[in-house]
This record gives C-alpha cells, sequence and structure tokens, in this order.
C-alpha cells in the first residue's frame, strides 16, 4: 500500500513530546483507513500528554487525535464518554475511526473548528451569554434519567482524598521548603475524612470533570444546546453533581464579577436541584472547590518541578485567593488552622528557588 504523503506543520507544542516512532504509527494508522496526499497541523499542547492534529485535505474536517502516551486517561475511556454524551443528547465529536493497540492509541474525530469559549472572548465576544449556556448544558445533563449511566468510574471519597493529597506531595515542600512530617500528614488526611463523612446527600451525575471554557466550543450551523460542543471530558466519572459547576464558577484562568456568579449560581438552582436545600448546595459547592483547588495546588507545582512546563504558574495566587477564601467558612475550621500551624498560609507566596526545596516525591 502506498503510503500517504504527508507533511507536519508545527504550530505549538514540541513535537518531541511524541517522538518520531509516534509520528510513523500516525502515517501508518491514516495509510490504512486510505487517507493521503494531506497535512497534518499540530494543534498548541496543553498540559497533558494527548494531542491533536487537525487534518488538512482530507475527506472531511477531522482531527487526529494521539493519545499513545496518555497513560492516565486511556483513549477508551474518550470512546466511552463521547458515545454516552452524544446518546443523552449532547454535542460531543463523532468518532469516524479509532485503533487502540500495544503500541498506539489512535482516533479520527469530528473537528469543531477554532471557536472555544475561550478563543471567542479573547476576540471580544461577551463572555456572560456563554456561561449561560454552560449553565443550560449542565442543568440538561443534570436532569437526564440516564445521565448517571455511563460505564465510568465512580468519583469516591477515597479518589477525592488521594487528589487533596496533592497538596501534601507537591505544593508542601514548594511553600514550606521541606516535606511535611508523616504526623502532619496523616492530620491532613484526617481532616479531610471526616469533611467528607459528614457532607449531606447529593445527586450523583456524570460529571465531566474539566469542565471550563477551553472544553468548549460554539459549533455551527447547530442550535440551542447542540451548538456547545463539549470537549476533553475522557477524565469523566459518576460523581457529586455540584463538581462541574464548581469548575465552571470557579476557573482559574477566568474573571467572573461577583455579581454574574450570583446570577449563573441562581440560573442553575433554578433548572436542577442536586441536593435537598440550597444551603447544602452551597456546602457541597465550598467542599467541592477547595478540593478542587488543594489538588491543582499540587499539580501546578508538580507540572514545573517534575516536566519543566512553567506555563500554569501564574494561576497559583488566584487559586490560593479562592481556597483561602472558602477555609473562612466553618466546615473547614479545622483545616484552616491545619494549614496555619504547617507553615503553609495560602495568603503567602511559594519559597523563592521552591522547584529546588527538599521533600518532592521520588522521580
Amino acid at each position: 500500500m502506498t503510503q500517504p504523503q504527508l507533511q507536519q506543520k508545527i504550530v505549538a507544542g514540541p513535537e518531541a513530546l511524541n517522538g518520531e516512532p509516534y509520528a510513523a504509527q500516525r502515517l501508518d494508522f491514516l495509510a490504512r483507513r486510505g487517507i493521503r496526499n494531506i497535512t497534518l497541523e499540530a494543534l498548541p499542547a496543553h498540559a497533558s500528554y494527548r494531542r491533536y492534529y487537525r487534518v488538512h485535505g482530507g475527506p472531511r474536517p477531522m482531527l487526529l487525535m494521539d493519545a499513545t502516551l496518555d497513560t492516565t486517561e486511556p483513549l477508551e475511556w474518550y470512546v466511552t464518554v463521547d458515545r454516552h454524551l452524544r446518546r443523552l443528547g449532547l454535542t460531543a465529536p463523532e468518532i469516524y475511526d479509532y485503533d487502540i493497540s500495544e503500541d498506539s492509541s489512535l482516533a479520527l474525530i469530528e473537528d469543531f473548528g477554532d471557536d472555544t469559549y475561550d478563543a471567542l472572548v479573547e476576540r471580544g465576544a461577551e463572555a456572560l451569554p456563554f456561561y449561560e449556556k454552560a449553565i443550560d448544558v449542565l442543568a440538561y445533563l443534570h436532569n437526564h434519567p440516564e445521565a448517571a449511566d455511563a460505564e465510568v468510574s465512580l468519583y469516591t471519597h477515597e479518589r477525592m482524598l488521594a487528589e487533596a493529597g496533592n497538596t501534601l506531595d507537591w505544593y508542601a515542600p514548594a511553600t514550606r521548603g521541606t516535606a511535611l512530617s508523616e504526623k502532619a500528614r496523616a492530620d491532613y488526611r484526617r481532616i479531610w475524612t471526616d469533611i467528607l463523612a459528614t457532607m449531606p446527600p447529593v445527586q450523583n451525575s456524570l460529571i465531566l470533570y474539566d469542565y471550563i471554557f477551553n472544553n468548549m466550543m460554539r459549533v455551527q450551523g447547530r442550535e440551542g444546546l447542540q451548538d456547545c460542543g463539549l470537549l476533553d471530558f475522557q477524565a469523566a466519572r459518576i460523581g457529586p453533581a455540584v463538581y462541574d459547576v464548581v469548575s465552571l464558577l470557579e476557573d482559574i484562568r477566568r474573571d467572573l464579577a461577583p455579581e454574574a456568579f450570583v446570577a449563573l449560581r441562581r440560573r442553575y438552582l433554578d433548572q436542577v436541584s442536586v441536593t435537598g436545600t440550597e444551603e447544602e448546595f452551597d456546602i457541597w459547592f465550598s467542599v467541592m472547590t477547595t478540593q478542587r483547588h488543594c489538588k491543582n495546588l499540587g499539580n501546578l507545582v508538580r507540572l514545573f518541578v517534575r516536566d519543566g512546563k512553567p506555563q500554569l504558574l501564574k494561576y497559583i495566587p488566584r487559586m490560593r485567593g479562592f481556597a483561602w477564601a472558602h477555609l473562612q467558612k466553618p466546615v473547614f475550621a479545622e483545616l484552616k488552622d491545619w494549614f496555619l500551624q504547617n507553615d503553609m498560609d495560602l495568603t503567602k507566596d511559594l519559597k523563592e528557588g521552591f522547584e529546588h526545596a527538599d521533600g518532592y516525591p521520588k522521580r
């Protein structure tokens, strides 16, 4: 079989991330599907090892997804969630073909274009209508009787606790200069265990896990909720429906005026009820957003210290601010004291030269 004539135009992100052996696998994947005389344009890479290539000159607009190096969120997960979202009547990319083997994980998927909500706002569009659409999509999902029927893992308290532990492993050395004692680590886990154990009942649903403007697109030619294209949902799981509201309304990458926050919270609660009372919703919101920030404070330090990716460090001050504001609430009284007693005041910056601190996990 004749190999496709293919050029790779690198727009952003180091090609070395996937390496030349994976380029050969991409060629073979395309060749076996009769796709020739095309150009692959590498789209900007973010924090994950998943790469996307826009296919120019193919039979239709499409992207080549290369998940070969993404061992934490395998392609099987993406396929499962994609099909579930489409069955529910939401807009996720159509999967034209995919192949999962020992050597590679590749898929050809629908190309929604370049109009992420982030990009549209950066080009001057008003943000509030996109927030409103995103809230309406969540309300639709959380009201759907089959939303939680996806064959994905549960977002258990154990998983929440493990994620919050990123603060122990990565953020603590960066802000203290040294590792925490075993007693301090045990106290932190106990406090979080107690918080989660005393939470009021909440409706479980499919949570997309990273429900932010950069993972939503305006899809041309569609109307209503269907013009909101959903992306990057391979980590989805079944858990508290409040989680995705948190992801959207306390996104560290975006400014959201307090009055807009209030209006969007009201818009969601007027459409769906996932807790017994609004007060219980607010408790879940604070706990999920603080857990998420504790997870990501560690993640952002890890991405720089271990993986050499400094791009997201600029968001740490805002993340600290969000977390510190929530720690003032009664449910977090003991956790707030823990941070202060262990020299981790969230109002203070990271240590100078924190990347050289002692106490990070062994590589």
